[in-house]
Parts: structure tokens; sequence; C-alpha cells
């Protein structure tokens, strides 16, 4: 499936005039602000075209203030609707507030989504990053065509996300899918939750980083990978450990969850998919009475997240104007 957009830093604006009613959507990072705007009444069955797309550098300063100014140039003279941004960190999605995001730490407590529904005149909705990315990847992505899927980014950390039916189910207390700290070595090192040898301390890519250099490697977690690709034995070794602690989590995913398919993303799960393909074997190799679903890679790279917030957008506001979406396809 393709993604609304490529990797751009330029806008692509197919629109004229100001009688056109729009949703905008906004994945905000720790460097960049990446943004496309779609019809209101766009299908959410399929990525609709991108009246307009890009990025910015993300307002670090006064964040909230830069991001209105975004918003206001990106939708020029047209009808806004409805905005959703994603933001690294903790999220009070209900409310729009951001918790904590180490990323952008002036954002830290703010109640973004009042602040810029006041400077807007717009609803505003504010969502996790990955909760985005994961509603893209299941709607749009890898998990198209599949009502239920767990949707894992390999990354810092190790983000998931259960999507149903295009939302995410997070929880009782919005903290589901943190498969990154189920405890794979309770021997194993220190977490930063607090926690020993969860998964996030054998494969992501801080552990892998030092594993491979502990033994002498040279470069980060893609050069790792590229000596495992060449058959380097250290190396091998290492990216044989990570791939059989995510089998291990996989299993347990399974045993609790049953998805109709897990999606593997993030920037540790890149082309040519080396951890996915090692994880995936084990998992089959070691289940019982699992149900093993489809493993497969992410699709939509680094633009899955602005994707999501335009998929959200969408999605509620067709809620909003009581019109019944049709069915992700």
């Amino acid at each position: 499936m393709t993604a609304l957009a490529s990797d751009t830093t330029r806008d692509s604006d197919a629109a004229t005039g100001g009688d056109v009613s729009v949703v905008l959507g906004i994945d905000v990072g720790g460097s960049s602000v990446k943004h496309l705007l779609a019809r209101s009444d766009s299908s959410t069955a399929r990525p609709p075209t991108p009246l307009a797309r890009g990025r910015n550098a993300t307002p670090t300063s006064s964040p909230a203030d830069g991001l209105a100014e975004i918003v206001e140039r990106v939708r020029g003279d047209r009808t806004l609707t409805r905005l959703v941004l994603s933001i690294p960190g903790i999220v009070d999605e209900q409310n729009g507030v951001v918790v904590r995001s180490a990323n952008i730490p002036a954002l830290d407590g703010t109640p973004l989504g009042r602040q810029l529904a006041d400077a807007l005149g717009v609803p505003v909705d504010v969502i996790n990053d990955g909760h985005a990315a994961a509603v893209a990847e299941a709607s749009w992505g890898a998990g198209a065509g599949i009502d239920d899927v767990f949707v894992l980014a390999l990354g810092t950390g190790i983000a998931g996300a259960h999507v149903i039916d295009g939302r995410v189910v997070s929880g009782a207390h919005g903290s589901a899918g943190e498969l990154g700290h189920i405890t794979i070595d309770p021997n194993g090192r220190d977490c930063s939750c607090g926690r020993r040898g969860c998964l996030e301390t054998i494969i992501g890519a801080p552990a892998l980083h030092a594993a491979w250099a502990d033994a002498g490697g040279k470069g980060g977690p893609e050069a790792l990978l590229e000596a495992f690709a060449s058959g380097d034995g250290t190396a091998t070794a290492i990216v044989r450990r990570a791939a059989s602690a995510l089998a291990e989590a996989l299993l347990t995913l399974c045993a609790l969850v049953d998805p109709g398919a897990i999606v593997i993303g993030g920037g540790l799960a890149q082309a040519p998919h080396h951890l996915v393909t090692l994880a995936e074997r084990y998992v089959r190799e070691r289940a019982t009475f699992h149900r093993v679903p489809p493993i497969v890679p992410a699709t939509l790279g680094g633009w899955a997240g602005a994707n999501g917030t335009v998929l959200t957008a969408l999605l509620r506001q067709h809620a909003a104007t009581h019109r019944t979406p049709r069915t992700v396809a």
C-alpha cells in the first residue's frame, strides 16, 4: 500500500481557492514536523490524495505557538474542520495533554489540544506518535485488510500498539502494548523502566550498539546488521540472541492477545529485515499451542505517523458529522 507522502522537505499543494473543507495531520518529531492535508470528505478506505505535504523544523522554544503558525500556513484560506497531532512521549489523549515528552521537554504538562483549539478555532486531538503510526500501518500499510493487528516498532525503545478495526486498544490506563518491557532475562541488564532483563535491554538500538561495541565491533546497529549479513560470527551471535528474545516476546503476545497479524517496523526492522525474518522463523519453530499469525515488516516508513494523524482526523471528523466511514480495506 502506498503511503500518503514520500520523505520530502517541500510542500506539494494541489488545491487552489478557499472553498475546500480539509483535515490536517501533523506528526511532531524531535527534529522535524511532518504535515499532511486532505479533504474532509475523503474515504478512510485508502490513503487520499494529499492537498499539501511537507516538513518543517520542530519549534522547541515555544512549540505551541510554532505549531499554530505551521497550521495557519499549511491550511491557507481553506476551511479546516479538524487537526490531529502526534507527539512522542506520554500523552493524555482524552484531554489532549502532553504529560511528558523527552524529545520536546518544553511541551511537558502542556494542554496542547486546548491551546491550539483556542488559537485556531477548530477541534484538535493530540495522540501518541506510536499510536498514530500503528493505526496507519494497520489500516493503510502492511496490516491493510486485517481487522486485528499488533504493530511493533523496533528502535531506541520498543513501542507496541494493538489496533482493532482501525482504533488503538490502549487499555484501562492508556498504557497497553508495552511489549518492550516484558521480562526476557530476569538476571539481565537494568532497564530504564526500573526492572531487569526487559526485551528492550536486548534488542533496543542502544543494547545492540553496546553488545556490538563490547565485542569489538565498529559502528552502530546498522553496521552490526551488515556484518551479520556478511556472515560475521560475532555479529551473528548478537543478532540471533536479539531475534530469539523478540521471538519469545512475540510468543507471549500470541498467547495473550491472539492478533490477526503482527507488523514490525522501526529503524531496526528496515529492509532487508534480518531481525524480522529471523524472529519469525524462531516463533514458528517454538510455537506449540500458539496460533501464529502473519509476521510482516511495516511498509509506510518514516511517514507512518503522519499518515496515522490524517486517518485519525478523518475518522473523528466523520464521526462528528454523523457519517459512517467506510470499512478500512
